[in-house]
């Protein structure tokens, strides 16, 4: 166990634990029950997760009557349970992944103050729940949230097993990988193992880690856990979803680019100052320390554990921010070493953040005007009519934070990197996030509740916006319409309407930003 390091004067209270269980609730939950659902990831979740309730078919899982083999089955069950209890609504559907990314910052709490001292352990909160990209994670309704507590979960344990060897630590290893395996498929074991097998490699213990790997007890937990469902599933579908899910989303999504979302080598090292805001000053003592003495032991492992991903997903075909974040924790680990003796040039990245986040609407109009895209232009000019006063007043708030940072010096330097990285998470949960989901979501929910007050039979065109489906509580298929129907599109889409019947009647139902609704009269 390390000595706990000196903490300046003022830190106490931002590392009191009112103040870290405030921080981790805001950051987990945020605007979670009011966001609007965010297409196509959290639409296509919720979705399915809809038509698992309405068909009682819990095995397989369905978009829009169409079979969805993105993902194994574990989200899909949790947010049915939340919504069987609590209505379908957005935070009910969020809720697994809020909880799920409550549970992440526990139990890295409950590792690093095991594994160093209580200040870094608390600072290891600060790191995860002010990470802005962390924070849209938590509370978005997908699998992410999850994985990435049963993947934080596993790591620890492994290690755990690593310095005291246990059957009872083999049992919760098992359980982990098993659920998470459940969760996202083979990726959930892959990047546990293999840093495990480097950590135990390095030690001349491999016959340690075969042993570990191969115990009956932790092979038949394993299986009971993972075995099942696969039963299920193939008895169901037969070998639809093995085909869809572990060649499609799993070997093509690394040979191939998949959604435009690739690929790269270097996208992620690029991408990862951004990304670490407004923790990317901490960087350079990171590197620093590494250098100065060889890794080992936790040292080692969690740096394996960092570049593990960084390289399988740099050579991904198919690449998106949030994948990194399967690797960001042991980087905030490190970092949270170094927290409470962070230089001045520290400060930039949350101030550049800060500024970031607060300007940025500003840009909406001219963006609108450069772009040339019909859907895009009407949803950053939404967007800039969104940007009303409460906005604006949080806008000028952030600003005047990011000048005090750098001219307030009567606050020492981690206490004001802190409340910056405070700044920078409200912000973006309260600033950007609702200003984004009012112009790009928003309408396709007004557009549904429109829709359902009308009645009647209708359909998609030329639009992938599977939460239109959650908001009518109804299977939408994507087709062209028939006569008396109501069609959801994208704006500036009628031409292609009247391609299908140029006698046709279209009626304009509804438009807001991106998104228009007709009757096919």
């Amino acid at each position: 166990m390390n000595k706990t390091p000196p903490v300046s004067a003022s830190l106490p209270f931002l590392l009191s634990t009112p103040v870290l269980i405030v921080l981790a609730l805001v950051s987990a939950f945020g605007y979670a029950a009011w966001l609007p659902l965010f297409d196509l990831d959290e639409g296509a979740f919720t979705t399915a997760t809809r038509e698992m309730l309405e068909t009682g078919n819990w095995v397989s899982t369905y978009m829009n009557g169409v079979p969805r083999h993105d993902k194994p089955i574990m989200i899909y069950w949790l947010q049915a349970i939340s919504v069987s209890g609590f209505g379908l609504n957005t935070l009910s559907l969020r809720l697994p992944s809020c909880l799920a990314a409550l549970g992440w910052i526990w139990i890295s709490y409950r590792f690093v103050k095991e594994q160093r001292n209580d200040t870094e352990a608390r600072a290891m909160v600060w790191l995860l729940a002010a990470l802005p990209l962390a924070s849209v994670i938590f509370k978005a309704a997908i699998a992410d949230a999850l994985l990435n507590f049963l993947l934080c979960a596993a790591f620890f344990d492994i290690y755990r097993y690593y310095q005291t060897p246990s059957t009872k630590r083999l049992v919760w290893i098992s359980i982990w990988l098993g659920l998470g395996f459940l969760t996202k498929g083979p990726v959930a074991c892959a990047l546990p193992l293999s840093a495990s097998l480097i950590l135990f490699a390095s030690e001349g213990r491999f016959k340690d880690w075969l042993r570990a790997i191969f115990h009956p007890i932790s092979l038949t937990i394993f299986i009971l856990i993972v075995l099942p469902w696969h039963i299920a599933v193939y008895i169901d579908q037969g070998w639809e979803f093995f085909r869809g899910f572990y060649l499609k989303h799993n070997i093509d999504r690394f040979s191939s680019t998949m959604e435009s979302h690739g690929g790269n080598p270097f996208y992620y090292v690029v991408l990862l100052p951004l990304l670490l805001l407004p923790f990317t000053g901490l960087i350079w003592p990171v590197i620093k320390s590494l250098f100065v003495q060889r890794p080992r032991g936790l040292e080692l492992y969690l740096l394996t554990w960092f570049l593990l991903v960084l390289a399988i997903f740099s050579f991904s075909k198919t690449q998106l921010p949030h994948y990194i974040l399967y690797g960001i924790t042991p980087v905030l680990i490190l970092m949270a070493r170094h927290l409470c003796h962070a230089g001045r040039w520290s400060l930039g990245a949350p101030a550049l953040g800060l500024l970031l986040f607060s300007l940025l609407p500003l840009l909406f109009t001219y963006a609108a005007d450069q772009s040339n895209k019909p859907f895009d232009k009407a949803v950053l000019l939404l967007a800039a009519q969104e940007y009303t006063l409460v906005f604006k007043i949080l806008s000028v708030a952030g600003v005047a934070l990011a000048i005090s940072l750098l001219l307030l010096k009567r606050f020492n330097t981690p206490s004001r990197l802190l409340a910056g990285a405070a700044g920078c998470m409200l912000s973006f949960n309260f600033l950007l996030l609702p200003l984004i989901g009012a112009a790009q979501q928003e309408p396709v929910r007004e557009a549904a509740h429109m829709a359902k007050s009308l009645g009647g039979p209708i359909v998609t065109y030329g639009i992938n916006m599977p939460s239109f489906s959650v908001y009518m509580n109804q299977i939408v298929t994507r087709r062209a319409p028939q006569k008396g129907e109501m069609v959801l599109t994208r704006v500036a889409q009628k031409e292609s309407l009247y391609a299908l019947d140029p006698n046709a009647s279209f009626s304009l139902l509804f438009s807001k930003g991106g998104v228009e609704l007709y009757r096919y009269d």
